[in-house]
């Protein structure tokens, strides 16, 4: 029986409305992401993956994302700037739409960097971490957002160590990488994906990766963080999605 794994990557609120869109536009094409049988999620990639791994129809999630990611209104343009966000007032963004529902059933992977070791963590439903609190740690850009308390160790944005920690599929025979930061514009991200992606490729996987084409790093500008811009990254990723349904079609299978 074959294998899949589907990582998606940190890419600030835009990268969560162009991932958004691109799976919207796979469904549409019979390309079921949520099949896979394992997610990994960093950053932004974490809240998507997250839903995905809920069983929440990407076309309904569109919607969200065209009423401002699902947030009380206010809520994307703070967190885009920071600005007076304390660690309960951030945390409690991902908890006031989760409440305490339980970790999904199938297997996830959130991904946060130690503070004070530098050393990343992934975040499991066995780790006992609730889901929001492992959300907004993974979620913790540096220097604009706060980090997050959990076991008396503070954690901040799993993109630090890695834009998509594709290493963590290792064993798949097929890895689909979603990577909102992994082509060269970013080089530290691209850098590390493509050490990944060859990691995998040596132990037998198949991968293939998608990332923003040049239409879309337009709309991304040089903030990622921009609320103003979700709509077109959301239509970007529909687009994207829509030119690439047949290639993930054959290799998703």
């Amino acid at each position: 029986m074959t294998t899949r794994a589907l990582v998606m990557g940190g890419g600030g609120v835009l990268g969560i409305a162009w991932m958004v869109g691109l799976a919207a536009s796979l469904k549409e094409g019979n390309v079921d992401l949520g099949q896979a049988d394992l997610v990994v999620g960093t950053s932004a990639g974490s809240v998507v993956g997250t839903l995905i791994r809920y069983g929440v129809d990407p076309t309904q999630l569109t919607a969200l994302v065209e009423a401002g990611m699902g947030l009380p209104p206010g809520a994307v343009a703070k967190v885009a700037t920071g600005v007076g966000l304390t660690e309960d007032e951030w945390v409690g963004i991902f908890q006031a739409p989760l409440g305490d529902a339980p970790w999904p059933e199938k297997p996830l992977r959130i991904s946060a960097v130690d503070v004070e070791t530098g050393e990343p963590v992934m975040w499991t439903c066995d780790s006992g971490v609730p889901l929001a609190r492992a959300l907004a740690s993974s979620c913790a850009v540096p220097n604009l957002l706060p980090t997050v308390t959990i076991n008396g160790r503070q954690y901040l944005d799993g993109g630090a160590r890695s834009g998509t920690h594709a290493d963590q599929a290792l064993g798949y025979d097929r890895v689909l990488i979603v990577a909102p930061m992994g082509g060269p514009k970013y080089p530290l991200g691209h850098e590390m994906l493509e050490k990944e992606r060859a990691e995998l490729e040596a132990a037998g996987s198949r991968v293939m990766v998608v990332l923003p084409d040049a239409a879309t790093l337009q709309v991304f500008g040089d903030n990622l963080m921009d609320p103003a811009r979700i709509f077109e990254a959301l239509t970007a990723g529909r687009r994207q999605g829509g030119e690439l349904t047949g290639a993930v079609r054959d290799f998703w299978g």
